[in-house]
């Protein structure tokens, strides 16, 4: 706020204040000692220069019209004239008074231009018009010092003078009234809001920190209803102002019109005017609110390759996500896994391991969701999910005859039923497998009992074979003989299951490493 009101002061001062202060010093250069009052007659004597004294302040005019301007040459002049005459008229003095003020404002000595000016007042030797304003020039002072309550007092009552007599109030002083308001402790927001747009209503043509200063008083007062159209009418009057169209659409946003925020951060950007990294997330999650995910994913992957956006772990999280709303689940799993493997803990391998999953790519989701499990850092919730998924994710890369995997899928899916959350779901799994084991026993056992079914029928078939070749004096008994024994020497036919019996290519050994892994940092 200080430095807001050093600014304004500066740029005041340079303007109204010097330049004004030095409107009749042009009269004196060119000798007219009388001036004409509003009737067009002559002033009375009293508002006649001394001639010594024009002579002297004609001299200070050429210096400060010279090239390069003599400023401080200027001043000495007017220190030796007040020097040598210690008592002139209060005309005179309150001119040289009012002179040697502007030439200190030049040279930024306020304090001492702050005095001069009060004292070519207090020699009342101007018109009511002149006087008056002397006490503008005193406020504005007043201002740069940063006295903002004295600035108050004086531009409020030289504001109420001109009113009287009829004379067109200064759009900077409205300005300068306004900005005053806003300085003091605490600011005066309410008291602001009338200079601030009278400031704006004063000018023929707008200007710029008119509305800047109006926008600040309405936001700090929360004046939606005004602030709205004000910052409109700003965007249409410094189109390439970017601030306001970042200002337009957050106000937009925090007034419940979302889609007009959206709309205006697009227009803003397709013009060039959105560079800023925060700036573009804010439009690409707008992208997302309004189911345009795709295009919020493309903008994403080409403002990070141009370099506005960094590549970093929070950024290419939004990215995947973009793109799996989107349905791209193909773009959206490099990007994720890129995130993750500079993640500190397993929430992006969880995610991976869920767009994995999705994508039927279980034995890179079993990897996923392991390495989620090993990195730690899930809530309770999410911890129970990622052993739900880890056991699906494994099942699903299980054949018919895959009973090693679907036994570690169920070893995956106990655990899940540590956690409220999954505990439901993952009884169901175990139970579907244990179902699914039993069946397979089932017929396992039946295939046995058949098979030594037929083994049994076997045996009274060569015996009965046997006995009639005996019978019948057959030269192959011996050979029946032979295969009964063989057929009773084998035994009862033992249980054969349907599984197989160990891991038979590299996914599944990694499956067993996944699994290892998970188990040793499962709490």
């Amino acid at each position: 706020m200080m430095k807001l009101g050093k600014q304004i002061a500066g740029m005041v001062l340079s303007g109204a204040l010097a330049c004004g202060a030095f409107a009749g010093v042009s009269a004196v250069s060119i000798g007219t000692a009388f001036a004409q009052d509003e009737e067009g007659g002559q002033r009375r004597r009293s508002q006649q220069l001394d001639i010594g004294v024009a002579k002297e302040l004609s001299k200070v005019f050429e210096l400060l019209n010279a090239q390069p301007p003599q400023t401080r040459a200027a001043l000495d002049t007017l220190n030796a004239l007040i020097a040598s005459k210690p008592n002139m008229k209060a005309y005179d003095k309150a001119t040289t008074y009012q002179y040697r003020a502007s030439v200190k404002v030049q040279l930024e000595d306020f304090q001492g231009a702050l005095r001069d000016f009060q004292t070519a007042l207090d020699a009342d030797g101007l018109d009511p018009n002149g006087n008056n304003q002397l006490r503008y020039y005193i406020a504005q002072l007043q201002f740069q010092l940063e006295n903002y309550q004295a600035a108050i007092q004086g531009l409020n009552a030289w504001i109420a003078s001109a009113r009287q007599q009829g004379v067109p109030v200064d759009a900077n002083a409205y300005y300068l009234l306004a900005a005053a308001y806003t300085q003091i402790t605490p600011p005066n927001w309410r008291a602001a809001v009338g200079p601030g747009e009278q400031a704006i209503a004063a000018r023929s043509e707008a200007k710029k920190s008119d509305y800047d200063l109006l926008n600040l008083i309405y936001s700090e007062l929360g004046e939606s209803s005004k602030r709205g159209p004000l910052l409109e009418k700003m965007i249409n009057n410094w189109p390439h102002e970017r601030s306001y169209w970042v200002q337009l659409s957050g106000f937009y946003s925090t007034t419940g019109k979302d889609k007009e925020a959206f709309a205006v951060l697009e227009v803003a950007y397709r013009a060039g005017l959105i560079t800023r990294e925060s700036e573009i997330i804010t439009l690409v999650n707008y992208y997302s609110f309004f189911d345009n995910p795709y295009r919020g994913a493309k903008l994403l992957d080409r403002e990070m390759e141009a370099g506005r956006v960094a590549r970093n772990t929070k950024n290419l999280t939004l990215l995947s996500q973009m793109w799996s709303q989107a349905r791209e689940h193909k773009r959206a799993i490099p990007v994720l896994r890129a995130a993750a493997q500079s993640a500190n803990n397993g929430e992006l391998y969880y995610r991976l391991g869920q767009v994995l999953l999705a994508d039927e790519q279980y034995a890179a989701s079993e990897r996923a969701l392991t390495s989620a499990i090993n990195r730690g850092g899930l809530a309770a919730e999410k911890a129970g999910d990622a052993w739900l998924l880890l056991g699906t994710a494994r099942f699903s890369q299980a054949g018919p005859e895959d009973c090693t995997i679907r036994d570690r899928a169920r070893e995956a899916f106990v655990r899940a039923q540590r956690y409220p959350k999954s505990s439901r779901q993952a009884s169901e799994w175990v139970t579907y497998i244990d179902a699914i084991k039993r069946t397979n026993d089932a017929q396992d056992r039946l295939e046995q009992q058949q098979n030594e079914e037929i083994r049994q029928d076997s045996i009274a078939r060569q015996r009965t074979a046997l006995q009639v070749c005996r019978l019948q004096g057959g030269a192959n008994c011996p050979q029946i003989e032979a295969q009964l024994q063989a057929l009773i020497d084998a035994g009862p036919v033992p249980l054969r299951s349907t599984c197989k019996g160990a891991a038979s290519n590299d996914n599944e050994a990694q499956n067993n490493e996944a699994q290892d892994e998970a188990e040793a940092s499962d709490g």
